[in-house]
């Protein structure tokens, strides 16, 4: 089997050239190779609404440079992250895409999880002064102000991995786990990107799972990742409607 782990140098390379698009450099140099493969989904999220006719643009730049968000801990105020837009007929749509930000569950108010990249409402970052009983803040999104979320995971794709992720859809959107016939147009569903190459049994799963629940499981990120992501590829992937996604 293939290894997952990609030469830090090349992808290093990948996430500056991405970066130099948007006129800006990366300014935390994680040494961990699962942080940077955490950067380039993020980045690889941000090209999907790109090819989806979102307008992006960088937010919360730290002395002219982008800093993403790599641990669960701090303030997001001290972190970039990209805005996203598109405008129809009279109506903007507005989104924030979000590098490990909690989230509160779909089921109790006072505990949460933390998603690689989550999709929200703009400006519903929360803060909780109690959360810890000390003087460290507790910073969130209320589970309403989710759109959609994305696992990022450096591994080979085993079973308990793939089964794990439909726990996080059930604490996160659990009317993602109902049938639903019609794909959407806007958000991506929530997925679970995975940066090694698949057996025939991880293959089984993703077929079981894509076919009972309105997730993506996507594979070999680390060969395919830019496109899979593609305006020709991503018409394959299943997606939320911005307006209906709450009726799922």
């Amino acid at each position: 089997m293939a290894n997952p782990f990609k030469d830090l140098k090349e992808l290093n390379r990948d996430l500056d050239n991405f970066l130099r698009r948007h006129r800006t450099v990366i300014y935390n140099h994680s040494k961990r190779i699962s942080d940077f493969f955490e950067m380039a989904c993020y980045n690889n999220i941000v090209r999907f609404y790109e090819n989806n006719g979102y307008v992006t643009q960088i937010k919360n730049l730290v002395k002219q440079k982008f800093r993403y968000k790599c641990s669960t801990a701090g303030n997001p105020d001290n972190f970039s992250f990209f805005e996203i837009s598109k405008t129809q007929g009279n109506q903007i749509k507005l989104y924030e895409i979000r590098h490990n930000l909690n989230v509160q569950s779909s089921f109790q108010k006072d505990i949460f999880t933390t998603p690689d990249i989550s999709v929200i409402h703009p400006n519903t970052i929360m803060k909780d002064e109690d959360f810890y009983h000390s003087n460290t803040k507790y910073y969130f999104v209320e589970n309403h102000s989710l759109i959609t979320f994305c696992e990022a995971k450096n591994f080979n794709p085993f079973p308990e991995l793939l089964f794990n992720f439909v726990g996080i859809i059930n604490e996160l959107k659990p009317r993602l786990l109902k049938p639903k016939k019609a794909n959407g147009r806007e958000h991506l569903s929530a997925s679970l990107l995975i940066s090694g190459k698949s057996n025939a049994h991880s293959d089984r799963i993703k077929k079981s799972l894509e076919g009972r629940y309105h997730i993506n499981i996507l594979y070999d990120l680390f060969t395919i990742g830019n496109a899979s992501f593609s305006k020709y590829n991503i018409v394959r992937l299943r997606k939320l409607d911005t307006l209906k996604q709450i009726k799922l």
